[in-house]
Order: C-alpha cells, then sequence, then structure tokens
C-alpha cells in the first residue's frame, strides 16, 4: 500500500549515523593511493577542486609543518646525520665526508650560513649524531672506532679510546676495533651514550671520565664478526635494541648481558635502523629491506604491524606526540630521485596517510623534528638541508633569519681626483744620499763585513773546540817541540839499545832462527843495471 508524499518524507530510509559513514569514505580515499578509471573520468569534470579541498584538510588533520620550507647549503656530499639540540635554536649535519657543519638560527640572515666546520677525523665519513636530553652535548660516530664528544658551540669535549685489535676477545679490550655504526645517548643520564661498531658489540661510554663502563657481545648464527648497525635507548632508558645481520635483540640496559631478552633472527635482510615510539616503553619501529616494522619488546616472534613498498634509505623519525611516522623515500639506484618525497604513517598501525614532495631533487637521507619550534629537517642527497615549517604551528627555529638581511658595509671613498703635486719628479729636490747609515748596517752584519769568528769559550760547540785561559798558559810553560826534531834521530837513537838488549821479537827466535843473510843484488831490470 502506498504512502503518500506528506507521509513519507518523515520515514526515515537509513539508519546508524552518516557523519562516522562519511568520515570513513573519506578516510580510505586517501591521497597516495592511485584512482580507478571511473575517478579519473569525475576529476576531469566537477570533482578537481572537492579533491584538492580533501587533501588540504588531510594536511590540516594531521597538523604537519610542511606548508613552507628553506635550504640550507653548504655540504658537498649527499647529508647522512642530521641532530636537533632541545630548544630547537641550532642544529649539526654530517655528510658523506670528513665535515660536520654547526647551525645557530638565532645568529642566522637571508643567507643561512653555519657558524662553524669541524672535521672529527681527517677523511671518515659521519654516520651518525646525536644530542643528549639537555642539548648541551653532540656526540658525532664516523667510520674510526672512536666517537668524539662536542660541545654545541663545537669544541672537543672528550674523545673514546680505541681497542686492541689482536685481542680475539671482545671483552678484553677497552674500546672498539673498527668503525663506528651507530650512537645514542640514555635519555634519563646526560653522562651515558651508547656505541655500536663493525666489532660485533654494543659499549657503553661514561663521559665524566671517558672510560667504558659495560661492554655486550652480540652473537649471531653467522660465523665471524657482524656490524651492529642500529642501537636505540627506550624512553625510560631501561632496555637498548641493537640491529645487526638482520636480526633484533632487546638487552637491559644495566645488565646482565650474557644473552639478550628478546631476539628475532631475519626480521629484516638488509641493514636496519631503529626508533622507539615517543613516550612509549615497549613498541619500536625498523626499517629495512622497503619495509617498516612495528615491534613490542614483549614478543618479538611476529610484528605488530608492516608496511611494505617504501624504497630509500633507512631514515626514519616520529612526531613529538608519537601519533606520526616519517619515512624517507629514495630510488633505490645510483640515480636519485627527481623529487624528494616523504611518507607519512600512522605509528600505530602502520597505515600510510599520505605521501609529501618537499620540492627539491633527491632522495631523503635523514629526519629530524623537533618538538620545540615544532619544524623538521630532512637531509637530502644533494647536499642541501630542507627544513619545513608552517607559519600557523611553527616558531622561532629557522622562521627567525627568513627576514633578516645580511649587514653590508659601504666603505668612505671621496670623490674626485687626488692631487699630490710634490710627487711630480719637477718639483722633487735632488738630496745627496748619505751612506753612513748603510754603512753601520753592513758593519753590524757579520756575513756581509766578513767579520772572522771568535774564539769560543769554555765548551765547544758547533765542531769548534772551545778554548779558555788556562790553555794559553800551559801552551807558554809546557812547549810541544817534537815538530822541531827529526824523526830519522829519533829512531837511531835507540839502534845500539835494541841490538844489545832485544826484548820482543828477537828473543822468541834466538835458538831456532839462523843469522840472516840478506842479498846485496838490487831488484832492477837488466837494462837499468847496464845504464
Amino acid at each position: 500500500m502506498g504512502l503518500g508524499n506528506d507521509l513519507s518524507k518523515f520515514i526515515p530510509k537509513d539508519f546508524g549515523k552518516k557523519k562516522s559513514i562519511a568520515k570513513q569514505s573519506s578516510a580510505v580515499e586517501t591521497p597516495c593511493t592511485e584512482p580507478s578509471s571511473a575517478e579519473t573520468e569525475l576529476t576531469k569534470t566537477n570533482v578537481t577542486e572537492p579533491r584538492d579541498e580533501i587533501k588540504q584538510s588531510t594536511v590540516a588533520e594531521l597538523d604537519l609543518p610542511t606548508s613552507q620550507h628553506v635550504l640550507l647549503k653548504r655540504h658537498t656530499k649527499a647529508v647522512s646525520a642530521l641532530a636537533w639540540d632541545a630548544p630547537g635554536d641550532s642544529i649539526v649535519s654530517g655528510e658523506h665526508g670528513p665535515s660536520i657543519n654547526l647551525w645557530d638560527f638565532p645568529t642566522m640572515d637571508h643567507t643561512f650560513q653555519p657558524f662553524g666546520t669541524i672535521v672529527p677525523y681527517e677523511g671518515q665519513q659521519t654516520r651518525a649524531i646525536k644530542y643528549n636530553a639537555s642539548g648541551t652535548h653532540f656526540i658525532c660516530a664516523t667510520s674510526a672506532p672512536r666517537a668524539k664528544l662536542y660541545t654545541r658551540m663545537g669544541r672537543a669535549a672528550g674523545e673514546c679510546k680505541s681497542g686492541d685489535m689482536y685481542v680475539m676477545d671482545m671483552r678484553r679490550t677497552n674500546g672498539h676495533v673498527s668503525g663506528l655504526m651507530c650512537v645514542d645517548w640514555d635519555p634519563q643520564r646526560d653522562s651515558r651514550f651508547v656505541t655500536g661498531a663493525g666489532d660485533s658489540t654494543l659499549r657503553f661510554w661514561d663521559t665524566e671520565r671517558m672510560v667504558q663502563e659495560q661492554v655486550v657481545v652480540v652473537k649471531t648464527k653467522q660465523r665471524g664478526k657482524v656490524a651492529v648497525t642500529a642501537c636505540a635507548f627506550s624512553a625510560n632508558g631501561s632496555m637498548v635494541v641493537s640491529a645487526q645481520c638482520g636480526g633484533i635483540s632487546v638487552w637491559p640496559s644495566k645488565g646482565p648481558f650474557v644473552r639478550p631478552v628478546q631476539h628475532v633472527d631475519n626480521a629484516h635482510s638488509s641493514d636496519t635502523s631503529l626508533a622507539f615510539v615517543p613516550a612509549s616503553e615497549h613498541l619500536f619501529v625498523s626499517r629495512g629491506d622497503a619495509c617498516v616494522k612495528l615491534w613490542d619488546v614483549r614478543n618479538l616472534k611476529t610484528e605488530v604491524a608492516m608496511a611494505e613498498g617504501l624504497v630509500g634509505s633507512e631514515s626514519i623519525a616520529f612526531s613529538p606526540d608519537g601519533t606520526l611516522l616519517l619515512v624517507g623515500l629514495g630510488s633505490g639506484s645510483a640515480t636519485p630521485n627527481s623529487e624528494a618525497m616523504v611518507a607519512v604513517l600512522d605509528s600505530s598501525t602502520l597505515n600510510e596517510h599520505r605521501r609529501i614532495s618537499l620540492g627539491e631533487p633527491g632522495d631523503v637521507l635523514s629526519i629530524a623534528w623537533n618538538s620545540t619550534v615544532n619544524q623538521i629537517a630532512f637531509g637530502l642527497s644533494t647536499g642541501s638541508i630542507a627544513i619545513t615549517y608552517d607559519p600557523a604551528l611553527s616558531t622561532r627555529g629557522a622562521m627567525l633569519g627568513i627576514t633578516k638581511r645580511s649587514r653590508t658595509y659601504v666603505a668612505n671613498t671621496s670623490t674626485g681626483p687626488i692631487i699630490t703635486p710634490h710627487s711630480l719628479p719637477l718639483f722633487r729636490e735632488d738630496r745627496p744620499v748619505s751612506t753612513k747609515r748603510r754603512h753601520d748596517k753592513d758593519r753590524a752584519d757579520p756575513i756581509r763585513s766578513n767579520k772572522p769568528s771568535m774564539p769560543v769559550r769554555g765548551h765547544g760547540k758547533g765542531g769548534v773546540v772551545g778554548v779558555n785561559e788556562t790553555q794559553h798558559i800551559m801552551k807558554s810553560i809546557m812547549k810541544d817541540t817534537m815538530r822541531d826534531e827529526d824523526p830519522r834521530e829519533a829512531l837511531l837513537r835507540y839502534a845500539q839499545v835494541a841490538e844489545s838488549d832485544p826484548k820482543f821479537i828477537t828473543p822468541l827466535y834466538k835458538e831456532t832462527q839462523g843469522k840472516p843473510v840478506f842479498s846485496e843484488e838490487v831488484d832492477e831490470p837488466e837494462m837499468k843495471r847496464r845504464k
């Protein structure tokens, strides 16, 4: 039985919350997914503007400070490491080379130049840089076996010791014997940090004495030494996670270090990077072989979540509240991307929200997000550093130098020619040149004046025998007359004594040796004797 038009409009046709359904449908249609053919036809007609509005609303909901960016150009090689200090006023950057640049935003102008450059070890690549929690010091890990500690102004504050490479047991040496791979600070102690290297060890250090506190030898199924590619402290500093040879191990930060608390093999097939979720004691993220995995330290048998298809380096960074995860993307080959891209993931499910373009060429190799100024620094393979910000969400930081102009110094130059008439030959007076001053100068110079060398007093030096007054007196008293005597007469003086009283050779052969008979002939040629 049909109903009238007046009555049918009061009867509901759908049940449920329409607003929530609309939100779910908009969340599924993320801008990073590929549009279908039907969507393509719609976007060509009238849906272009509403689709752009959806993208803008998604960025606003995520609260990403990526609306604008500035470039810091000083490195000549790919930027491999970045670190903010706690207030967000300065940043430290390292490259695939020995140079480390120090940037201070309050003192910068619009040219954005670093205030200092340091070289920890000549010819060694920078692999990791980390600030401590208070921002007073930062530690630098290079391909050398020793980590170096610096103040925030770039002054060297300490250096770790290197171990003995001839010792087989790594527990018996007080330092790394191969190049460093990673470094991280204890969030509860500003004077303690951990380093990982290619000698299969994690070593804990004390910055007050710069000595090794504890050592962890990482063991895997693979024979020989393996490189510890990543290490990270938990938020409360009670645990340390390490990645080596595709596996992941969980260690208590205060020991014992006989065996890990949790371990999983073949978590990744390549080098891995690690990062704990902020304000979480159990969840951490690992990245390697083009995928990102979420783990729980209480159970490493299976991952909590996984996201695939993220090709690039091992650069990851969390948002200050820990709800978002930024993953740097790359080409995966020697040729970098024409446009640097970053994937934004949900940290709890690893679902991809969207991908952001930085508007600059290259691959993203390092990421650092500062919570105080709410700005993100991206290290690119082209040697540039892109710092993104949003004027409505960010404060200070890189925004301080945008409006500052560099100081220009104008020299006071007088207009018009400068006339000096007395310098002309017409007005120059010929004065007699005095040679006395030159003569006195030549006399003072012992080389030019051929001054004889003075006798050396006391001990001799420079190959010259020293003399004194006693020598002159003794020479006048005891005269040496040997040079005035004839040597032949001096020898013949003892001829009769030697014949009458022989003492050396003649008495020995007196009984057995006959009387010597000497030839009177002269050994001369016959022709010469005839003459």
